[in-house]
């Protein structure tokens, strides 16, 4: 004798199921948006996302993309190079020192941080800050000795002579230059651009 299973039994069975899943969940489904009336006043779990990207009929401009999740290093640049056009320095070396974070060996990147922090140095008239001198004369010691190509080279040499009124000599080593060059951090001398500063 063997047992025979029903089989309008299983499907007896599988129609009460359905039948109560399809209560329930139209059920849910009609109370949905009264609870959500019900809970306008208590927003703490929705999100105001209005000011991140700031879209103007579907356009997102490029200074936006650290605000849109995960920045790529060319993506940094050129939102650094479109913050250092309109004139807002700080939020271009912000920018542009995410970006040579990322890809420090990219000189195009290098060089649009080069110029942000050199225009931060030459706008402090009264005292300029030596800590950011030294800087400066870094990065561009580092574009004019690791530069792709010759353009880029001589681009820093350039903003070398400009900033500390010399470069290095034909096999002088970068470490013997900055000792040359560099200024002490203390404020005991004050900075002056273009000016070859002078041993004793």
């Amino acid at each position: 004798m063997s047992l025979r299973v029903n089989p309008n039994h299983e499907t007896d069975s599988k129609m009460k199921f359905r039948t109560i899943f399809c209560l329930i969940a139209s059920t849910a489904f009609a109370l949905l948006p009264t609870a959500a009336r019900a809970g306008e006043d208590d927003q703490e779990f929705v999100v105001d996302t209005s000011s991140i990207g700031k879209s103007h009929h579907g356009v997102i401009h490029s200074d936006q993309f650290l605000e849109l999740g995960v920045p790529t290093a060319n993506g940094l640049r050129i939102e650094g190079e479109q913050s250092l056009r309109n004139g807002r320095l700080d939020r271009a070396i912000m920018v542009l020192q995410r970006s040579v974070e990322m890809a420090p060996n990219d000189m195009d990147g290098r060089i649009l941080y080069g110029e942000a922090l050199e225009k931060k140095l030459i706008k402090q008239k009264d005292k300029r800050d030596p800590a950011l001198y030294n800087f400066v004369i870094k990065q561009w010691l580092f574009v004019a000795k690791h530069a792709e190509f010759a353009d880029q080279g001589m681009q820093g040499l350039t903003h070398l002579y400009k900033v500390c009124g010399t470069v290095p000599k034909k096999w002088e080593k970068e470490k013997k230059f900055l000792e040359r060059v560099l200024m002490p951090e203390d404020g005991s001398e004050k900075v002056v651009l273009g000016k070859r500063k002078t041993t004793l």
